[in-house]
């Protein structure tokens, strides 16, 4: 079997595995979430009911930016990138994709 026929009998196996779960069915119904990245988040992401919001889920990614704050005063840094980082450029994949395929100006 030829290397293109294995990367598209995977590509079937996983596009119907991504339809036997509510979550990942869930999880694609959001711009930028397919069947790929929804499986990622369903086998590698802590169950989501142990995140009250989804800030902390994306702090648990590493997508909040670090912060350095003192005496009151408030100082964000860059993001932290902590966390599941494959789950994290998939997520963030699918979004730049997602915005690449907008009209200017339509978001």
């Amino acid at each position: 079997m030829r290397t293109t026929e294995r990367i598209e009998a995977k590509t079937v196996q996983l596009r119907k595995l991504a339809t036997e779960t509510e979550t990942v069915r869930r999880l694609q119904t959001m711009p930028g979430v397919g069947p790929l990245t929804a499986l990622a988040v369903e086998a590698f992401a802590p169950d989501m009911a142990s995140f009250k919001r989804g800030r902390d889920f994306a702090a648990w990614l590493g997508l909040v930016p670090r912060q350095h704050s003192s005496g009151g005063k408030e100082r964000l840094g860059r993001v932290s990138k902590e966390g599941q980082a494959d789950i994290r450029q998939l997520l963030i994949i699918g979004a730049m994709s997602r915005l690449n395929w907008l009209e200017p100006f339509t978001f």
